[in-house]
């Protein structure tokens, strides 16, 4: 079958094709005819009718404009990939900071069974772990006497309508100290002493037994920090406010400070938690310090200049890795629950006591000791969910 285009005159002449008319191209109204042929009739032709011009819609490769100009499509871009590197910075260090975690066995010989909430125990060791001859003459924190005792401790509760308390218990605190297996094989029975031995005679486990024990209160994680975390976390963050009421010169621990509130660097803060003699209330004016020190960081630690700063987090990470330990069973997120509850007692949502006391400077057989008020202390931790 062949189809050809042409045109016939009023006469039936054809017109339009290359031999009559080469400018064929030319025609205005092209009209279509096809050839048809049917049985026996090879060389008859049927004219088709009509057909006019079909007009297709034209089509652009043209991408559509964006709606917004190309500087704010520019600047749009740059603070998303700033965000994006952001999100991947910290993402890292989670990771970083999970798979760093210095974990020890932290459980008590003898657990006490669950309470309300969740307590965690802080611990300030006299620890001179990770610091060099020089550093230890810096920060005047004598020689390593071989066995740890707690310069600090503290228990953490967040009930479970998520409100914090910190209470503090003195490291002179006369409690009972659990039976245990003394270091050198042999049975010891329950008796009293300073708070702070537990951790000398039997380690982690016998301290969390000895606060379980005390309190009434089941502890569920532990986080201890010694003298060299102290300062490096001071510093990572850029230093801690802290409010000075009085002059202070402290030749045992090297303090030397003007009345008023000042931003205190690492080795200035170290000793103005550790200072004890140069305070004349002694133990629990130390408390008091080293609650309003940690207050101090936590309010540091959440300001923009430290949490949008990626190399501060990068060095307060890389500090408390590498200076703090925890239980054996704690996770990288019961860490980030603790911050958060600690940032709640640094804002004020939360409540900072002392455990109630008798008398701050008991002769007993350990020396001076604080002795608690036994009705006012039970009180306070039976109100906490103790046993």
């Amino acid at each position: 079958m062949e189809a050809t285009v042409y045109r016939r005159d009023s006469d039936g002449k054809v017109i339009g094709t290359p031999e009559v008319n080469p400018a064929i191209d030319q025609i205005d109204e092209p009209i279509f005819s096809v050839t048809t042929f049917r049985s026996g009739e090879v060389n008859q032709t049927q004219t088709q009718p009509r057909v006019s011009r079909i007009t297709l819609p034209k089509f652009s490769a043209r991408k559509s404009k964006s709606r917004y100009p190309r500087p704010v499509r520019y600047i749009r871009n740059i603070v998303l990939a700033y965000v994006l590197a952001y999100l991947g910075f910290y993402i890292f260090l989670g990771f970083n900071a999970a798979n760093s975690l210095n974990k020890m066995p932290a459980s008590a010989n003898v657990a006490l069974a669950d309470t309300a909430g969740t307590n965690w125990l802080l611990v300030g060791s006299d620890s001179r772990e990770g610091l060099t001859e020089a550093e230890r003459k810096e920060l005047r924190t004598g020689k390593d006497e071989g066995s740890q005792r707690t310069d600090t401790i503290m228990l953490i509760h967040v009930g479970d309508d998520g409100n914090p308390t910190l209470i503090s218990l003195p490291r002179d605190s006369y409690v009972i100290i659990p039976a245990h297996i003394a270091l050198d094989g042999s049975a010891v029975e329950d008796r009293k002493n300073k708070i702070n031995t537990a951790y000398s005679k039997g380690g982690v486990p016998l301290l969390v037994e000895t606060v379980e024990r005390n309190t009434g209160l089941h502890i569920d994680h532990y986080m201890q920090v010694g003298f060299k975390g102290i300062r490096d976390i001071t510093n990572a963050v850029g230093g801690v406010n802290m409010c000075v009421p009085a002059d202070v010169t402290d030749k045992n621990s090297g303090l030397n400070l003007l009345a008023g509130c000042q931003e205190l660097d690492g080795k200035n803060a170290l000793a103005y938690v550790r200072m004890r003699y140069a305070d004349p209330r002694g133990d629990l004016g130390r408390v008091e310090r080293q609650q309003q020190f940690l207050s101090s960081v936590m309010k540091k630690v959440a300001t923009p200049s430290v949490l949008l700063n990626p190399v501060r987090m990068w060095k307060l990470v890389d500090a408390g890795t590498a200076s703090v330990n925890v239980g054996d069973s704690d996770s990288i997120m019961d860490i980030g629950k603790l911050a958060r509850a600690m940032r709640g007692l640094s804002n004020g949502t939360g409540t900072l006591i002392t455990v109630p006391v008798s008398d701050p400077d008991a002769n007993t057989a350990a020396g001076s000791s604080v002795l608690w008020d036994d009705e006012a202390a039970r009180e306070l931790f039976v109100s906490l969910g103790a046993n």
